[in-house]
């Protein structure tokens, strides 16, 4: 009795060892999505290999034809697939068939060579063998034939139709353009013309300027050096541009100097503008403090010489020099035009 059950034990667990041994063996399966097609259908068939992690597949290389009736129209990449607890590991394939001869096809076994390392040895195991049924639509003879019918016609979508007014207006843009083109080439005239700046006289460029800085309100704020010397370029640049004179270059004396010889120059705007420098030169030179009242006089002074020395066109031809009564309205129009690009 003894004997008997010693000889079941051993049994069962060669028994068991032997399903424990094949479970571990790799294992390659092909699949159809279906055995029974139409002509000109397509069938999927996946390829599947399952083994230990360890181990190394050939995968097998499906020609674009099958059996000279099936066909191949697409292979998908090779994915892989690890279990859970990293002992096996799974590869799959998709590969998309079709057929345009009516038949019933037998798509043989599918080999698969592989090695578990590290045993060098090569082994080989296959897919089952698959059945596929490929039909034709029944035709009833009974019927006259009918004609073949003409493609169908598809609603143009919005951006089909945006896209060929965008090309319609892009052809009659390039034909406006050489049509311009030619015409300007045969007057001689330039292409494109460039709008000129307005090119403001000296007069008018140093009002503007002095407006912007009496709102600076540098001597207000206690800047008296910044507000003389901001003065003082403004007139200097006026000069050199009005009288030609190196005035940006020269000391204040130079500059009286020369404007004695411009006729342009009366006695009464020579005083003004000297006033002007010379209190100036003390401010920046001498730190001399003037009263608020000079600090605004200054300004004034400046603008009363440029107008009395403005070049102004005059009524028929030639240019002349401003006289002493239109000095109010020139000062009040500049100093808007002034203010305005302040604001600004």
């Amino acid at each position: 009795m003894l004997q008997r059950l010693l000889k079941y034990k051993l049994l069962f667990i060669l028994l068991f060892m032997g399903f424990l041994a094949d479970a571990q063996q790799p294992v390659a399966t092909a699949t159809l999505d279906t055995n029974v097609m139409l002509i000109g259908d397509q069938v999927g068939l996946s390829l599947q290999f399952t083994g230990p992690a360890d181990v190394q597949v050939l995968w097998p290389s499906i020609p674009d034809t099958l059996l000279e009736k099936i066909e191949v129209i697409e292979r998908n990449k090779i994915d892989t697939l690890f279990s859970e607890s990293g002992a096996t590991t799974s590869y799959s394939q998709n590969i998309l068939l079709t057929s345009f001869d009516s038949g019933f096809y037998v798509i043989p076994p599918i080999p698969f060579y592989f090695r578990v390392l590290p045993d060098t040895t090569i082994y080989v195991t296959e897919t089952r063998t698959h059945f596929l049924a490929v039909h034709t639509l029944a035709v009833d003879t009974t019927k006259p034939i009918k004609p073949i019918k003409g493609p169908r016609r598809v609603p143009l979508t919005l951006w089909e139709i945006l896209r060929w007014i965008l090309a319609g207006l892009a052809v009659a843009g390039v034909i406006a353009f050489m049509i311009y083109y030619l015409r300007k080439r045969r007057k001689k005239e330039p292409i494109f013309r460039l709008r000129q700046r307005v090119q403001l006289k000296p007069h008018e460029l140093a009002l503007q300027e002095l407006e912007k800085l009496r709102i600076q309100k540098l001597w207000q704020e206690g800047k008296l050096k910044e507000y003389y010397s901001e003065l003082t370029e403004i007139l200097r640049r006026y000069m050199e541009n009005r009288f030609a004179v190196p005035a940006l270059e020269s000391t204040s004396a130079e500059i009286l100097n020369d404007l004695l010889g411009k006729p342009e120059v009366k006695r009464e705007a020579w005083d003004t503008i000297g006033q002007v420098l010379i209190l100036a030169d003390m401010v920046k030179f001498a730190k001399e403090k003037p009263a608020p009242a000079r600090n605004e006089q200054s300004l004034e002074k400046g603008i009363e010489f440029v107008n009395q020395t403005a070049l102004v066109e005059a009524q028929g031809s030639g240019l002349r020099a401003q006289g002493t009564e239109h000095m109010p309205s020139l000062k009040l129009r500049h100093t808007s035009r002034a203010q305005e690009e302040i604001e600004d």
